[in-house]
């Protein structure tokens, strides 16, 4: 029988079992180890270090006209929806973090007066609001509102307008069945836009875990 050596002491090893052809003690000594395989099953790669990016994008067209945005007004699209749907935003039902929003403007200057803007995050669609329309939180959409994600300024990028915002952490957490996110852009500035402009939003999240 072969022999191990601790604090000193040789014992005699009995039995040996295996774990996926690892030998294992089952007796030392005269003390029985439970014998037989240990089952070891890396479940779901549990025993990893798994991390999912993902990536959505939405584009709005503005109505074809220069109607002036107040303070507070959403920006919608040319159907009169102001509701923004971000189709594979995470796993489904699933906790994701928001790591970065970016919005693009096709606008090629900054209109006078625009300023920040603001998007609303909701786990389901919400309540129907058209395009230069003020922002409600109405009480039926209290439950799947997830906050919200603030933009400075845009910048003059040429032929572009663009802002961003990087690491907001905004822990979100999808609808069962489903993997969309929801939203609605709201100005902060009063300004004129030009008319059938476009802006998309992008949106890059982790998978939380939980």
């Amino acid at each position: 029988m072969p022999l191990v050596r601790e604090n000193s002491q040789l014992y005699e090893v009995i039995k040996v079992g295996t774990v996926s052809g690892v030998p294992i003690l089952t007796s030392i000594s005269g003390v029985t180890i439970v014998s037989g395989t240990v089952p070891v099953s890396d479940n779901n790669s549990s025993f990893t270090v798994d991390g999912k990016a993902y990536r959505t994008t939405a584009t709005i067209t503005r109505p074809s006209n220069t109607t002036a945005y107040t303070a507070g007004d959403v920006v919608g699209d040319t159907g009169g929806s102001a509701i923004i749907s971000l189709t594979a935003a995470g796993p489904t039902a699933g906790f994701v973090i928001i790591q970065s929003i970016s919005l693009v403007f096709s606008n090629s200057t900054v209109p006078s007066g625009m300023g920040a803007f603001r998007l609303h995050l909701f786990s389901t669609s919400p309540t129907a609001i058209a395009d230069n329309d003020p922002f409600d939180l109405t009480s039926a959409d209290r439950a799947t509102y997830m906050g919200y994600v603030d933009f400075p300024a845009p910048q003059d990028l040429g032929s572009s307008i663009y802002t961003q915002t990087d690491y907001p952490g905004r822990l979100i957490k999808l609808a069962a069945a489903s993997t969309t996110l929801f939203a609605e852009l709201e100005t902060r500035g009063a300004h004129t836009p030009v008319s059938a402009s476009t802006v998309s939003i992008r949106v890059n999240l982790l998978e939380a875990g939980l």
